[in-house]
């Protein structure tokens, strides 16, 4: 069961920022300035938050809460990739000179018709409490304080969501144990009830989570001319030239730009994974990596490379076709994106996912909402 709990949020004075660009794009690294200059305040009471961005295009509606450390622990938060220590490292030192976890942590769940109708019923109902215009998007967000509201939705939580899923944010809720652990152990009043015993986390339900494809930039083809390159790729892909960009319809297809040209990339018969094939090894980015740049170019480990870059799908092709054509790089492909079955099977079973293998939307921002580990 996923145990959320109502908190006692950090709010910024929104009338005390002249550029709201300017202050959220600087809160990453000015937070503990900005705290210290009262520009945040600490709400007196507990309280959850319905969240909604708002696009042009559309709007994704979830729920800020804290929820426990031990949730994560325990499996019922379930990850789908690794952490690195060094990263880890850094995100704690950011913790304790923020005093804060200041970006949720973007967790999703199995749609449950009783949390959408009561969240949609609130908002349809109520005017928000606040309003972040933010570059292109309305954040817009709904306090929720009434001790009966916080218990109907908790309970809704406890009952209907048993397993809930992250898709952004692993190293945030990784450092967020590691902090428990040691401030637990340092803590020989401990008593379950302190801030630390929680993250900061966005509940955005399956239907509100969108994954765009997180795709390929290789800066050179190591001892391979262009042709070459083509020649060891039809050992693994069937390729057809193309007048156009190719974004890739289904899974196995690739978009390759090289040399001035598109390709399309189908995969070969024989290397289609079989109903027996791990889920997260049957991904176009896992085949990619093993059959293309391990076996073709050599590249053993994709986290070390720096012949490798990577670009968000929403950027489009013609980014990827403008990175070769100024030079910056040899080839490009565009990948087909994850499915989000596809990533809560591989979270279900244990896997990971290779890095940079989804783009998500909704993106979290930093400083909107922050959760203190120590009340101001």
């Amino acid at each position: 069961m996923a145990t959320i709990a109502p908190f006692r949020a950090a709010l910024p004075d929104l009338t005390d920022i002249i550029s709201f660009d300017d202050f959220f794009g600087s809160a990453k690294r000015k937070f503990p300035l900005y705290l210290s200059d009262g520009i945040y305040e600490q709400e007196p009471n507990e309280a959850l938050y319905i969240y909604r961005i708002k696009r042009s295009n559309r709007s994704y509606t979830g729920l800020l809460a804290c929820t426990s450390v031990e949730d994560y622990i325990g499996g019922k938060i379930k990850k789908h990739e690794n952490t690195l220590a060094v990263k880890e490292a850094k995100m704690m030192r950011l913790f304790k000179e923020r005093n804060a976890l200041i970006k949720p942590i973007l967790l999703t769940y199995p749609n449950e018709l009783k949390i959408d109708a009561l969240i949609n019923r609130i908002t349809a109902s109520t005017p928000p409490s606040f309003v972040i215009p933010f570059q292109d998007e309305e954040h817009i967000f709904w306090k929720l304080e009434e001790k009966i509201r916080i218990q109907t939705i908790t309970k809704m939580f406890e009952e209907l969501v048993p397993t809930a899923y992250i898709c952004d944010g692993h190293h945030r809720a990784k450092t967020s144990e590691i902090l428990y652990k040691q401030s637990k152990e340092g803590n020989t009043h401990h008593t379950g009830d302190e801030p630390y015993n929680n993250m900061l986390v966005a509940y955005f339900p399956a239907s509100e989570i969108e994954i765009h494809n997180y795709n390929r930039i290789l800066a050179d083809l190591g001892v391979l001319t262009p042709d070459g390159f083509l020649e060891e790729l039809k050992r693994v892909y069937h390729i057809y030239g193309t007048p156009k960009a190719v974004q890739p319809i289904a899974k196995h297809q690739l978009g390759l730009y090289l040399d001035k040209q598109w390709y399309k990339l189908v995969l070969k018969e024989e290397f289609m994974p079989t109903d027996y094939t791990p889920t997260n090894e049957s991904l176009d980015v896992h085949l990619l990596n093993k059959h293309v740049l391990e076996e073709i170019l050599g590249i053993h480990d994709v986290r070390e490379e720096q012949s490798i870059r990577y670009l968000e799908g929403p950027k489009g092709a013609f980014a990827l076709e403008r990175r070769v054509r100024e030079g910056k790089a040899a080839a490009a492909f565009n990948l087909y994106p994850v499915a989000l079955e596809d990533l809560i099977t591989i979270s279900d079973e244990g896997g990971t996912l290779p890095p940079k293998s989804t783009w998500i939307d909704p993106r979290m921002r930093n400083g909107f909402i922050a959760q203190l580990y120590s009340d101001l």
